[in-house]
């Protein structure tokens, strides 16, 4: 268990220098270049996993206030309700409006005596009645579900305020999708780097092989990920542009210094 533990400490000890000299150390990038593709695919998934981490603690505090303030908003403004067998009964006075603004408006009534030209003042809004529920979007298309189709299946208010703790499994669902996500899209944009690397090789005229330029791809996109990580908290964006031409000018940085290593080798050898 030791070994096991003094070996993952090495490996991260490793891993959090090659993220500092992928982003200072330009000559660095020689030796990525020639080390194998294990290697890389390595510092691939354990940096998805630190991009994920950064990234799944912000969904992470969102979803919990969002559940939060859901729960709240059912047990203090939302009446009392049975939906026995497919039909919605209400308690208290109908219509409800359950929330109002000058554009958009969701309203209770399962007396009947409501239908759905009571949306037609609205650009949107969610009419709820017995049997059916009828959502007009934006664009004025009218959408309409009939609870019959759920089957017989019954419930209440306070069954539906005890399952809402129960949404927290869907973090987990989130988490794992998220990173699955972060790791494709690494491997997706370093294959677009790398592509970028091939025409800058043609340009520069040096001779990197593909393998290399898509390990020195990996490397590239070191900072343009932790900048766009860091725009997302700050509510801003990372303009694909810019996260392009970043990793970009690291490739052709890297290029100068292995056609540099390369021509030096071959003035040694003459």
């Amino acid at each position: 268990m030791r070994v096991l533990v003094e070996l993952g400490e090495g490996i991260m000890v490793v891993f959090f220098q090659e993220i500092k000299s992928s982003i200072l150390n330009i000559k660095a990038y020689l030796h990525f270049s020639k080390q194998s593709l294990q290697k890389t695919f390595l510092y691939l998934i354990l940096f998805s996993s630190l991009i994920w981490i950064l990234g799944y603690i912000g969904v992470y505090q969102n979803m919990s206030q969002g559940i939060a303030e859901i729960r709240t908003k059912v047990i203090e403004e939302v009446p009392d309700f049975t939906f026995p067998d497919g039909r919605l009964e209400v308690s208290g006075p109908m219509p409800a409006i359950l929330y109002k603004d000058l554009t958009s408006v969701v309203i209770v009534d399962t007396t009947g005596e409501t239908n759905e030209n009571v949306l037609n003042s609205y650009r949107s809004g969610l009419l709820i009645l017995s049997d059916r529920l009828i959502n007009k979007r934006e664009e004025g298309r009218i959408e309409e579900i009939q609870f019959f189709t759920f089957g017989p299946m019954s419930f209440t208010k306070d069954d539906v305020v005890s399952w809402l703790p129960y949404f927290k499994w869907v973090y987990w669902i989130v988490a794992v999708a998220m990173f699955i996500y972060t790791a494709i899209s690494y491997l997706i944009n370093a294959l677009w780097v790398s592509l970028i690397g091939l025409l800058l090789n043609l340009f520069m005229k040096t001779k990197a092989t593909f393998g290399a330029l898509y390990k020195i791809s990996v490397y590239a996109l070191t900072l343009p990920m932790l900048l766009d990580t860091l725009f997302s908290y700050l509510r801003m964006d990372l303009y694909h542009l810019i996260f392009y031409i970043t990793a970009a000018i690291y490739v052709g940085l890297a290029l100068l210094e292995m056609d540099k290593e390369l021509k030096g080798s071959e003035e040694a050898d003459a």
